[in-house]
């Protein structure tokens, strides 16, 4: 049996961090998304592969193929992107079984959903994840019988024709008719409302012909499910994820250093006296974290980060590479990976108003439903000392932040962003020379 893992998404409303990685990549706890699917397929005895790509498909072609040589790995390039069926109709050629899994690469799925789609391919029955939800209008909805069995998927219904239930995630069994099905709908250009060949409208057809016993994996109590389609879901992963982790403690950590809750610490990481640490917390390999900082629980540090001396970190993402070596706060933030921040860089997490924050997403500002939320940053950022960063805003990869500079807007990679200080002579000191 083979899994089809759909890759290609661009991933515009993760910039800036998908303007240097591709979506599938980007890591949660140092773990890309796409590996976290492949690994738990393959526990459950999934060994052919077929990865669609298109956005920088080489750094996702070079990645998987180093990670998993041990499985068998096809790439196939989606020349455009006219949605999610139109993807998957790629592998046909690649496909010689009668049941198939389907797996959105973005998205992030707790070991049990996918265990539960792999044993239904088995079985020769048609599945799709769903996860029961009250806001139904924000995501596609999964109409299903009396028996919770599916009948029928909705792309974003209405408010009003549907108020809650069962949402897609993106995971299918599908029987092989699927591609039949897919390829006459492009002959009849059955477009979506987006104007895209969607899994979902294929899925209704092979359920109308009644020919195969259908099945909801729904997310159960301990389940757990993440699109990643804004930088914030990233946040929300991430704590999560740090729930289902085991406490490490390797590296060498010194005298008079505080561990509070569970702390993952990995090989080679150094934590020097007077760090406080309060878990849940993961620190990667090769970190150097102190000497007389705070780090607050639901916080990655990524490989070789460096976390210096009066820093505080509060659940935030710090990638690979990162260094904040002094008197610096970053909170509910993402920096990603090889930045710099100067003596005194303070982000803003929380408006005076204490409203939710909003974020410029292509171009729109949309409502994170976050009160706090700190920035989101690219590859490769430096900030002169003092420079201070407001609430939900993006600095754009290789971008430079002057000294002394408040940043209250968003800015484009490639960047130099200085604020000026005007100086006002209220009077002479007495007695000076």
């Amino acid at each position: 049996m083979k899994a089809i893992l759909l890759a290609a998404g661009e991933g515009l409303r993760l910039r800036p961090l998908t303007e240097t990685t591709p979506k599938p990549l980007l890591k949660v706890l140092g773990e890309p998304i796409l590996k976290r699917s492949i690994d738990v397929l393959n526990k459950y005895g999934i060994e052919d592969f077929v990865i669609i790509t298109n956005y920088l498909e080489d750094q996702i072609k070079d990645y998987i193929g180093e990670i998993f040589q041990n499985l068998n790995i096809e790439f196939i390039h989606q020349t455009e992107i006219k949605g999610t069926a139109n993807a998957l109709v790629l592998a046909r050629s690649k496909i010689e079984e009668e049941f198939l899994i389907a797996v959105n690469g973005d998205c992030i799925y707790s070991e049990s959903l996918i265990q539960r789609t792999v044993d239904a391919a088995k079985k020769g029955i048609v599945s799709v994840g769903g996860k029961f939800t009250k806001e139904i209008a924000k995501y596609g909805a999964i109409l299903t019988d009396e028996n919770n069995v599916p009948v029928k998927m909705i792309e974003k219904p209405s408010k009003e024709e549907i108020r809650e239930g069962f949402a897609n995630i993106g995971i299918y069994s599908l029987n092989n008719e699927i591609f039949s099905i897919i390829e006459l709908m492009e002959k009849n250009n059955s477009v979506s409302p987006r104007g895209e060949y969607e899994i979902p409208d294929a899925v209704n057809s092979l359920l109308e012909t009644k020919k195969f016993n259908s099945q909801l994996v729904q997310l159960q109590e301990n389940d757990y499910w993440f699109d990643i389609g804004r930088p914030w879901n990233l946040l929300d992963a991430n704590e999560t994820l740090l729930s289902f982790c085991n406490e490490e403690r390797e590296g060498t950590i010194e005298d008079g250093v505080s561990l509070k809750g569970k702390v993952i610490i990995k090989k080679d990481v150094i934590i020097r006296s007077g760090v406080y640490i309060e878990g849940p917390v993961f620190i990667d390999e090769g970190a150097d974290i102190g000497p007389n900082c705070y780090i607050r629980k639901f916080s990655y540090l990524g490989k070789k980060s460096r976390i210096g001396n009066g820093c505080e970190i509060k659940n935030s993402i710090i990638e690979d590479n990162t260094h904040a070596a002094h008197l610096s706060y970053i909170g509910d933030s993402i920096i990603g990976p090889s930045c710099n921040f100067g003596a005194g860089t303070i982000t803003a997490n929380l408006r005076l108003d204490k409203k939710t924050i909003p974020v410029k997403i292509k171009g729109n500002k949309e409502d994170s439903n976050r009160r706090k939320l700190g920035v989101i940053v690219g590859e490769r950022v430096e900030t002169g000392i003092g420079a201070l960063l407001m609430p939900g805003i993006k600095i754009g990869s290789d971008s430079w932040i002057g000294a002394g500079t408040i940043v209250d807007e968003d800015i484009p990679s490639e960047s130099i962003y200085f604020g000026s200080q005007k100086y006002t002579l209220r009077r002479k000191r007495k007695n000076a020379n």
